[in-house]
């Protein structure tokens, strides 16, 4: 299933989507490159609230289900793979003195009460948390920790929150390997720029637990740095 631009109710609808990108030079054999891949959406699953060591994070965990449930399927259109099955329950665990402001792992995501109680209106780290329980990826015989986190964030500040503030890029300080939303930053960039494939194919590798970087070579037609340094100068 692939999503496009062109309206429901057959052929004219799909000119009307076709004919200004070949008007604009773009091949409709190439057509495959400016379009997001969708999964088919999967149904959330339960979710279980444990406020037992935190209370009065009770009304936020309530806010934060409902958040769950409308994001769920729609991560799983963006990310989920043909082998991926949803869980039947998630465990959402409210902490005092967690150092993280949330966690997952499994089938639970912890979050911290501390943290929710000085910023209320973070619900945005559950979409965060929940894209990591779809990614479930397997260890990577590379360093790929960088692009776990920054396809998160791309998902959660892209997809989720995109009008929030962009962060600062210092081409003399950060790199692509930055990770959460300066490495999202980029691959947002880079996805619009070359290929909006780009995060589904580098996610379908993680999952296989295969190093992504020839994907990634083979769909910008660049290596990682290349595109940074195009990213910072742009």
């Amino acid at each position: 299933m692939r999503c496009t631009n062109g309206t429901a109710g057959g052929t004219s609808g799909s000119l009307a989507f076709v004919t200004p990108l070949i008007l604009a030079g773009i091949l409709v054999s190439d057509l495959n490159r400016h379009i997001y891949p969708l999964s088919p959406a999967q149904a959330a699953p339960k979710v279980v609230i444990d406020t037992t060591a935190y209370p009065s994070a009770a009304a936020w965990a309530k806010d934060a289900e409902v958040v769950f449930n409308k994001w769920w399927p729609i991560v799983t259109t963006l990310l989920a793979t043909e082998e991926f099955k949803s869980p039947r329950e998630v465990r959402l665990v409210f902490r005092p003195n967690q150092q993280a402001p949330a966690w997952a792992n499994g089938s639970e995501i912890s979050v911290s009460g501390d943290w929710i109680t000085a910023h209320p209106d973070d619900l945005g780290m559950i979409v965060h948390e929940l894209t990591h329980l779809v990614q479930r990826y397997p260890r990577n015989k590379v360093d790929t920790g960088w692009l776990v986190e920054g396809i998160a964030d791309y998902v959660r500040w892209w997809r989720y929150e995109p009008e929030a503030p962009r962060p600062r890029i210092d081409p003399a300080k950060n790199k692509y390997t930055d990770a959460y939303r300066t490495t999202a930053s980029w691959l947002a960039w880079t996805s619009r720029k070359y290929n909006m494939g780009l995060v589904p194919a580098l996610d379908r590798d993680l999952k296989k637990g295969d190093d992504p970087a020839p994907t990634f070579q083979k769909l910008t037609g660049k290596k990682y740095q290349e595109t940074w340094d195009e990213f910072v100068k742009g």
